[in-house]
């Protein structure tokens, strides 16, 4: 049990003693919903805007943008973020917006992030 505590320690001074094993944010990739918010209450059903910014992952290629269990609004102009895209027309009630982090033959990577909305 000794030597296994001990084989635990080196290995999490390791982690923070080595650059390499330390997560990289750029290397891993991330998603950020910056508009709306998560539990944003929307007056229109019509002209609201989705906007992200963007880190591919490097498997990374695009993204795909989920409302609710629609089909996703591809996005592949991601180089240039912040990014804004026009909603669809929503229906009064609560809706998931997501965006998906996809690899050139559409597999999702992981990175995604998610906001909860309601349009009055």
């Amino acid at each position: 049990m000794k030597q296994l505590n001990s084989l635990f320690i080196c290995l999490a001074l390791l982690a923070f003693a080595n650059p390499v094993l330390a997560a990289d944010s750029a290397a891993v990739g991330s998603i950020t919903i910056t508009s709306p918010v998560n539990d944003a209450v929307l007056q229109s059903a019509t002209g609201n805007k989705l906007e992200f910014n963007v880190h591919l992952s490097p498997k990374g290629h695009h993204v795909h943008v989920y409302i609710d269990d629609q089909d996703p609004i591809v996005f592949r102009d991601v180089g240039n973020c912040p990014c804004s895209i026009p909603l669809p027309k929503l229906s009064s009630g609560k809706h998931i917006i997501v965006v998906k982090e996809a690899t050139s033959s559409h597999a999702m990577t992981g990175v995604q992030s998610s906001v909860t909305i309601t349009v009055k």
